[in-house]
């Protein structure tokens, strides 16, 4: 059933103001569909157009006492100041994020002075503005080329919306959209753009797109956690800590699930360590290297051969120890333990099999069903790097000059992030612009072997240039392309085929589950989730044993220390890991609150993924199981959670929307007031005629607002 279908069996409310704008209205014109297909003019991008100096944020060498606003204290150096989020170091070298609005002023001075001392300093506004005009004078180039124009621009109240939901990933407040609505300034577009990528929500935001890139979830089965893995990724964000950086780090991590997070990425497929190598090569180069897995791909140049050997970079590499899990199962079974608990015991000891280590040899072969002349079956693979049909004789990505089995993975990670390999930045670069214009510049983004193929090869040269000028800094780039003309014109309905689609303005898309949820918590709580952080690896790094200290005296020591600590009131405790009143001991920043049931913390801050029933996961929230498996389709689920739910009541009974706009004099202003927190613009004359009616029939300002809520131009990016 689509969402035409849905809305004539709505309340009877919706039928009053039916008219409300929903897809398809003024607000939400869809440009001409496209007609031709055409490849533009191909010219070597501007290299000066984006310059950077090559340098890398530096930690400070004092100890510094942070005072908190409410008194409390705590003594570490300053790391990162990033979308308004301090990150320090510890003195037992763990790192602590806050929000810097919970420092001191005198603390939140001393921090900003810290950063002003880094020298990674942003780009100019003079350098963004230049390199998004190069991208659009390529996307005019192949509109013109193709007898197209592109859409026109978007008034500011389109704009606030789509940038808060695009940089932040909610919508604005009342307050906040009315701030940049009443901002005279010429600049308030930039402004907006600058501040909000330098805001805890940008964080967030790109936590959650990549969660599903990354299929990050808790649990990793076994009962081990990836709650460390989870803060640490949030961590590289939270002090925007380079993309090849980050991916570097993953690769070559070495210890164990608890004791070091990047490691989490590589033990996500620690049993199946050849699914593994298929996934990374997909997510980070868009090389779709499954079907090599098993045969020669039948589509692509790329031969089983292939795969096993890239392959082979891991093939020293063991991530699962299973004579550690059964000795865990063993000590479980001693009657030392037997009073502990074996929930809380087995917990404790199950994630000490997950250990990222190196062997002195590679001990990966070919199948024993290797059908091909090139190999033979069983044969033990040698390390070889693919090359793409434009790849370089001499490039320097694949100058490797040793391959000792302990050094292999280090070496496919060097060749991986380095700025010279054919398709790394082109992937990231790829996938951003896909992530903000709703369509990629080559489709699908899983599959980038022929950058040909494009549908403006010109433009997908450009930013996969700028990405590497940019250092692989993702919030920079987000910079450059929010400042395109482009971006900043009416949607076009999304193509019939998105290969041939050549951005006369972004694509009209439905909130994702993340966006959709995070707005509604905005229309319940304000901004105030923004500071909420999720934090709940530090207790599970206590828990750590070395394989050869795996005894039951050990662990019994282990337990009864973190149960007399508290440590085990949450991960750990053999309690159901993701409950929501559980983890609500675990943020930073203050405590979310609980209404109608539901705990109003941002989507990254809370189970991941969320529970079937849960609201994100009906919205189309991935299981995490697939790369991108996210999905923006309608379902009568979804339209029961905004109509009848434990949402709808949220949103009518105890949101600030609703009661800021119950705080207005008049019945217009009320109206006024509604329209700004849903849909950030204001009413036409006919909406709020309308809508003054209906509050004279006897409906009240909860019934607008559920119209509002049950409209399709509140789900839709603009």
């Amino acid at each position: 059933m689509g969402f035409e279908t849905l809305e004539s069996i709505m309340k009877p409310a919706f039928l009053l103001i039916g008219t409300l704008s929903v897809l398809g209205s003024a607000s939400l014109a869809a440009a001409p569909e496209t007609q031709k297909k055409g490849k533009g003019r191909f010219t070597e991008p501007v290299k000066e157009a984006v310059t950077r100096p090559n340098t890398s944020p530096t930690a400070s060498s004092s100890w510094h006492t942070w005072t908190a606003s409410g008194g409390e204290k705590l003594e570490a150096k300053f790391r990162a100041l990033e979308n308004g989020i301090v990150t320090v170091e510890k003195k037992d070298k763990k790192l602590s994020r806050f929000a810097l609005v919970r420092l001191t002023p005198a603390d939140q001075a001393f921090a900003k002075a810290c950063k002003m001392a880094q020298p990674n300093a942003p780009f100019s506004q003079k350098v963004i503005n230049s390199a998004a005009a190069r991208l659009d004078e390529s996307i005019h180039a192949a509109l013109k080329e193709n007898e197209m124009v592109p859409n026109l621009p978007i008034p500011d109240s389109l704009f606030v919306r789509r940038i808060y939901l695009d940089a932040i990933g909610r919508i604005p407040t009342e307050e906040e959209a009315l701030a940049f609505l009443n901002d005279p300034s010429p600049q308030k577009r930039s402004n907006l753009i600058n501040g909000l990528l330098n805001s805890p929500g940008y964080t967030m935001h790109m936590y959650n797109w990549l969660a599903d890139m990354l299929r990050v979830k808790d649990d990793y089965g076994k009962g081990a956690r990836a709650f460390l893995y989870e803060d640490w990724l949030k961590d590289q964000l939270a002090m925007n800590v380079p993309w090849n950086a980050i991916v570097r780090d993953m690769l070559t991590a070495d210890g164990k699930l608890y004791e070091n997070g990047a490691a989490g990425f590589l033990l996500r497929d620690a049993q199946m360590p050849l699914d593994g190598v298929s996934n990374l090569m997909t997510t980070f180069l868009g090389a779709n290297v499954s079907c090599a897995q098993c045969h020669d791909h039948p589509f692509s140049d790329w031969s089983q051969h292939d795969f096993y050997s890239m392959a082979a970079f891991f093939g020293a590499t063991d991530g699962y120890h299973e004579d550690v899990f059964r000795q865990t199962r063993r000590i479980l079974k001693s009657e030392k333990l037997a009073a502990m608990g074996k929930n809380m015991v087995f917990q404790s000891l199950s994630a000490n099999a997950l250990n990222l280590v190196d062997l002195p040899k590679n001990r990966l072969k070919f199948p024993q069903d290797y059908k091909y002349k090139d190999a033979k079956p069983g044969e033990l693979t040698v390390p070889s790097l693919i090359r793409w049909s434009d790849t370089k004789d001499n490039n320097p990505a694949y100058n490797l000059t040793q391959q000792n089995p302990d050094q292999l993975r280090d070496q496919f990670a060097d060749w991986m992030v380095h700025p010279e390999n054919p398709r790394f930045a082109t992937a990231i670069a790829n996938r951003l612009w896909k992530k903000i214009f709703g369509v990629a510049v080559q489709e699908p983004v899983t599959d980038i072997d022929d950058p040909s193929e494009a549908s403006n090869p010109e433009l997908l040269a450009q930013i996969s240039t700028y990405m590497k000028q940019a250092k692989f800094d993702l919030r920079e780039f987000q910079r450059i392309l929010f400042h395109t003309a482009a971006y900043q014109r009416q949607a076009s309905r999304m193509p019939d085929k998105p290969k041939e689609y050549l951005f006369q303005g972004p694509v009209i898309r439905r909130m994702s589950a993340e966006q959709a949820w995070d707005s509604i918590v905005t229309l319940v709580s304000g901004d105030s989730a923004d500071q909420l952080l999720l934090r709940r690896g530090d207790d599970l790094q206590k828990t750590v044993i070395a394989d050869d200290e795996m005894n039951a005296e050990t662990v019994m020591q282990l337990v009864e220390k973190m149960r007399e600590s508290g440590a085990f009131m949450g991960p750990g405790s053999g309690k159901k890991p993701g409950g929501a009143r559980m983890i609500a001991s675990f943020y930073e920043g203050g405590k979310p609150e609980f209404r109608s049931g539901l705990l109003l913390a941002r989507a990254s801050e809370i189970q991941q993924p969320a529970p079937e029933n849960h609201f994100l996961r009906l919205f189309g929230q991935s299981d995490r199981l697939v790369s991108d498996s996210n999905t923006s389709d309608g379902s009568v689920p979804q339209m029961l959670q905004l109509m009848n739910g434990p949402v709808q009541d949220a949103v009518t009974h105890y949101s600030l929307a609703v009661r800021a706009a119950n705080e207005k004099e008049d019945a217009a202003s009320k109206i006024h007031s509604l329209y700004i927190s849903f849909l950030s613009r204001k009413p036409s004359s006919e909406e709020s005629n309308k809508a003054l009616a209906a509050l004279k029939s006897g409906l009240s300002t909860q019934d607008i607002a559920w119209v509002l809520l049950n409209t399709r131009e509140f789900l839709f990016l603009p």
